[in-house]
């Protein structure tokens, strides 16, 4: 990460806003649809799709939202969300450096904390990391505390009004407080950690869509913070380690990577599981029948976040990077070259899902949901999103079964990858 004063990074951010938005008033759609200004995203998947296969787009990247292709995407190899300059050898003392031109402005990664909340790691990394955390975070393993997250859950609506705000008032207390669990955070630092899970909302979208400096500056203390936070729960663990997912973590890589992936599991994974949860109850309460029909059978819940994940998923783009010349759907790609899977718009791809505008989640499964693809960042704390969402909607349909909105779902301004909730009022 290049370090920058307030000046310099508001300069930065300020230049990838405007080329966003330049690009975008020429109606390419994925420029309109990372600049996120009121345009349906919907029609823009549907306009993507229309593109080709793959379409080259003026803001400098290859995109799909065809669901073949784009699993083909998710799958290779030779595509990571790692740049491929990230593992270039540095410039050895004497050698030439050249200076950047003064209008060359450095790409997000490279000003923004990714690296620190391990959303940079390559598929390698992800992979091993991934089967050290299966014994404790794989579904089976969390399905022996779901009674507990229930109760989280309840004891969250209980502290509720009449009428309340689901995102701020539920969903975030109840995924945040899970997380920090599995993390072993201790009872002192439960209210710095929700603190920094809340100043972090927002960093999975500023991989793709440039924030504001104010915001920006947040997600970075943000990212430091939580580091800072966890080298506390990392040093307990070296002295007395236990049976606990730092401590197994710790047994297999060094600390600065298990830190990384624990930031990573908590600031993308308490967002990534209170946004699904607040996605699939948004889509329950505009089809009354389907909420009725979780109330009457809360086993259909396991049902309902997967019909979410393809429907209305927490990860909507996902940005690749070509680690080697490579040709994607007859198309060539050359090395260093970005190309992006549209998730969501892929999810609604005709040609894989019947009728893919509606809500159903009894249709048949033609395809795995995309959004929590193998091998990236987003894979490691999908098991817990998931998880999370599924408990935390039988709990509401048994408390609440009432439950009804009472105003209009507000999003994330800039929000391109999340989409996410801010924003949900409801009343029993």
């Amino acid at each position: 990460m290049v370090t920058m004063n307030e000046s310099e990074l508001g300069r930065v951010l300020l230049t990838h806003r405007g080329v966003q938005w330049i690009i975008g008033t020429k109606d390419d759609p994925y420029a309109l649809l990372v600049r996120a200004a009121g345009d349906d995203p919907h029609r823009l998947g549907e306009l993507i799709r229309e593109r080709g296969p793959l379409y080259r787009s003026s803001a400098e990247a290859w995109v799909t939202a065809h669901h073949e292709v784009a699993a083909a995407a998710l799958a290779d190899p030779r595509l990571s969300v790692r740049h491929p300059d990230a593992d270039a050898p540095a410039a050895q003392d004497g050698g030439e450096q050249r200076e950047p031109m003064p209008w060359e402005v450095p790409a997000l990664r490279e000003v923004l904390p990714f690296g620190g909340a391990f959303l940079t790691a390559g598929r390698a990394d992800c992979e091993r990391v991934g089967e050290l955390l299966e014994p404790l975070l794989g579904a089976k393993a969390l399905e022996r505390r779901r009674p507990v997250a229930e109760q989280a859950l309840r004891r969250a609506l209980a502290e509720a009004g009449s009428g309340f705000d689901l995102r701020t008032e539920v969903a975030d207390p109840f995924a945040a407080g899970i997380v920090r669990e599995l993390l072993g955070v201790p009872e002192e630092d439960h209210d710095r950690f929700a603190a920094l899970c809340r100043g972090a909302a927002g960093l999975l979208d500023a991989t793709v869509c440039s924030p504001h400096l104010r915001t920006a500056r947040e997600l970075i203390a943000s990212v430091e913070g939580m580091r800072s936070l966890l080298a506390g729960v990392i040093a307990q663990r070296r002295e007395k380690p236990g049976d606990d997912l730092v401590s197994a973590l710790l047994a297999a890589t060094h600390e600065d990577e298990v830190r990384s992936v624990c930031t990573l599991l908590a600031l993308v994974g308490t967002e990534l599981s209170a946004t699904l949860f607040c996605d699939a109850v948004a889509e329950l309460l505009d089809h009354p029948a389907q909420w009725r029909a979780l109330c009457e059978d809360p086993g259909l819940a396991p049902a309902v976040v997967e019909e979410t994940l393809r429907h209305a998923p927490p990860v909507r783009l996902v940005p690749l990077y070509a680690l080697e010349d490579l040709e994607l759907a007859g198309t060539p790609v050359p090395a260093g070259g970005q190309v992006v899977v549209a998730v969501e718009a892929a999810g609604r791809d005709s040609a894989v899902h019947p009728e893919p505008a509606a809500f159903d989640p009894a249709r048949e499964r033609a395809a795995e949901p995309l959004a929590f693809a193998e091998g990236l960042p987003t894979s490691l704390p999908a098991p817990t999103a998931r998880f999370l969402a599924e408990a935390g909607l039988r709990a509401l349909a048994a408390e609440v079964p009432g439950l009804r909105p009472v105003g209009p779902v507000l999003r994330r301004l800039r929000s391109g990858v999340t989409g996410a909730v801010i924003e949900m009022p409801v009343a029993r």
